[in-house]
């Protein structure tokens, strides 16, 4: 394959009149005026911006399936939506619900894990609960929280061959302990859901915490607590170099004014967005009421769209997003004016860097997996390739 005549995204730059060349999946060669040869697929991407193909670290479906539905259908489904939209790797994300639930998601997501012609890599899973707050736990279920002293995390420790990143409210009893023990394995901890202050937050970044789970949603801030102002984990992942940040840059979860707050502080290179969709992803708004979580669960949260965003049924609280990363990429330039570089690299190789797989993908190196979303003059989704196969 040979993509011709487009502006390279680079992770740090943009190079115009670039041609890349692609072999049995992986990126051969970037330069100019390259010659096609003999049947060669050739894509001309002239007046287009040849990006690496998106990275998501933080989803819950699209499409009108959830991961958590644990099925072959719901998985396709999910990850078409996602594809045809450009990104081309993701973590599957889970919900607070009864730990068979999760390890039946978990049982899928190694199936899918090591496909080897995938139409969107599943590069692991993130556990987005049990390990949560009461008061910031969101639109996760209650009934379902646990407290890694009292609880143990061993479901997480028998499947982490599969488990990339697992969200942590810093002030649960035994959290810093918890941490060493995931990181130990290779496991990233992000903290979030979280009703913690600086003193019960700073020993779990010490103990190895690096990542914050969609900054300033369900997420402890600057408050008075016992008569003391004090600063939560919102305050402390802009400021300490350690923790990388997650925005759901959607302009409803986070005004553009937030997003460029966390630009300023951490960086293209230490904030990445995250699409942090739901079910509803792509599909119509026509008052359907959904499920967060397994479908056939009666117990799981139930939520609507209204105005481009998940909300809980009685309107409280957002659920998450149904946006995914080719837009919000849109969002970051249009509307909280980051480089339009910097905007792809918050959606790739940044993301990629966090769980520790920028060796392989999240941007157009040689000798990296061959994934590009390439985008027209209106940031619009033009082409979406998944190791060297067009799939839109």
């Amino acid at each position: 394959m040979l993509i011709k005549n487009g502006t390279v995204i680079t992770p740090f730059e943009a190079v115009k009149n670039t041609d890349v060349v692609v072999e049995d999946g992986v990126i051969i060669k970037l330069d100019s005026d390259i010659a096609p040869r003999d049947g060669e697929t050739v894509i001309d991407a002239e007046d287009c911006y040849v990006c690496p193909g998106f990275v998501d670290i933080h989803t819950h479906g699209g499409g009108g399936a959830d991961f958590m539905d644990a099925t072959d259908e719901s998985f396709e489904k999910a990850l078409r939506f996602h594809a045809q939209n450009g990104t081309t790797s993701l973590l599957a994300s889970s919900v607070t619900a009864p730990i068979p639930q999760i390890e039946n998601m978990l049982d899928t997501v190694r199936r899918y894990k090591n496909q080897e012609n995938p139409i969107c890599r599943i590069l692991g899973a993130h556990i987005e609960g049990p390990f949560l707050s009461v008061k910031n736990k969101g639109a996760q279920n209650e009934k379902y929280l646990r407290i890694p002293k009292r609880d143990g995390c061993d479901f997480i420790i028998k499947n982490k061959d599969v488990i990339v990143n697992v969200t942590i409210s810093p002030e649960l009893d035994g959290a810093a302990e918890m941490t060493q023990i995931l990181t130990s394995l290779g496991i990233v901890v992000s903290g979030g859901h979280d009703d913690a202050q600086k003193s019960n937050i700073m020993p779990v970044i010490d103990a190895g915490l690096t990542n914050l789970t969609h900054i300033f949603c369900a997420m402890s801030n600057v408050a008075m607590r016992d008569g003391v102002r004090s600063v939560g984990l919102s305050e402390i992942g802009l400021l300490d170099d350690r923790v990388s940040v997650e925005l759901i840059a959607d302009n409803k979860h986070l005004p553009p004014d937030l997003v460029r707050l966390a630009y300023k502080c951490k960086g293209s290179r230490m904030a990445c967005v995250v699409s942090d969709c739901l079910r509803a992803g792509g599909m119509p708004p026509d008052g359907t009421l959904y499920t967060l979580g397994p479908i056939h669960d009666e117990n799981a949260q139930k939520f609507i769209v209204s105005e481009e965003v998940a909300r809980l049924p009685d309107g409280s609280r957002y659920a998450g997003s149904i946006q995914p990363l080719s837009r919000m990429v849109k969002n970051l330039v249009n509307d909280c004016n980051i480089p339009l570089v910097d905007a792809v690299c918050m959606a790739s190789y940044t993301p990629a860097k966090i769980i520790g797989k920028q060796d392989k993908t999240g941007s157009i190196t040689e000798g990296k997996k061959a994934d590009f979303c390439i985008m027209d003059k209106a940031l619009s989704v033009a082409h979406v390739i998944v190791n060297g196969k067009i799939i839109k």
